[in-house]
């Protein structure tokens, strides 16, 4: 376990968790904050042994985003933004599942990152929302990700009105991917992510990142790195693994 002074990085196998501490605040991202996380993601994204990612915040709330109390005393620069986008596009881009878990509030930078990772898991009555435009900001890469999530119109909703929805809407818009009680949450949603877990070969992670480039490659260079990304895949210890699984009719042990 390695305690930074707002999260805490765990480790158990496979598994890593990153758990927001600054309950006091509902997990308010703050400068030293964003500092801390780059440095998790790079060390996770080097990290050859694990293979899943978990997110979550403890307390009240998962996060509520920036750090208004820094904001409002001018110390968030430009340079806040640019560390923040780049921490989120280690956790988007790495060869890992990431899985993050939203309860009580899961606002602004939250919802960002909650974007920027694979499978979002929430409360049906967690408060999801962009608040940006209160601050007359911009709410970040969620820009770019939310319409891709949910569509032009219902992201415009969202980002222009800066209003809340709950998990239950969020799920229905395909904002989340699974919704579990409130109570023992931690313990639900640790469930979900080792169910991923254990469908996590090397052609899981492959599928996420071509996955990942299907808005961004026309056809034909989104066939050939298909193929690249298909070639690894196929001739992984893993694939192996699936073969030899199949014949003794058990569960494959991925790598």
């Amino acid at each position: 376990m390695q305690d930074y002074e707002f999260m805490r990085l765990e480790k158990e196998g496979k598994l890593a968790w990153l758990t927001f501490t600054r309950e006091d605040h509902l997990n308010a991202m703050n400068n030293a904050g964003v500092d801390q996380i780059n440095r998790i993601a790079k060390t996770l994204g080097e990290d050859s042994d694990v293979r899943v990612v978990i997110i979550r915040g403890e307390g009240r709330a998962f996060s509520t985003g920036i750090d208004l109390k820094e904001l409002a005393a001018n110390r968030i620069e430009m340079d806040y933004h640019h560390r923040w986008e780049q921490a989120l596009r280690l956790f988007e881009t790495m060869e890992k599942l990431v899985i993050v878990g939203m309860h009580g509030y899961c606002l602004g930078g939250a919802l960002q990152l909650a974007m920027a990772a694979d499978i979002r898991v929430s409360t049906a009555e967690c408060q999801i929302g962009l608040p940006a435009i209160k601050e007359s900001l911009i709410p970040g890469l969620a820009t770019l990700r939310l319409p891709r999530h949910i569509g032009w119109g219902r992201a415009k909703k969202m980002i222009l009105g800066g209003q809340n929805i709950d998990g239950r809407e969020a799920l229905r818009i395909g904002l989340v991917d699974h919704i579990v009680p409130e109570k023992n949450f931690f313990s639900h949603f640790d469930q979900i992510a080792g169910d991923y877990l254990a469908a996590c070969s090397v052609g899981t992670r492959m599928s996420k990142l071509a996955t990942n480039r299907a808005f961004d490659l026309d056809y034909e260079p989104f066939l050939q790195y298909y193929f690249e990304l298909q070639r690894r895949a196929q001739f992984s210890p893993d694939a192996e693994e699936a073969k030899g699984a199949y014949l003794d009719k058990r569960t494959p042990k991925w790598q």
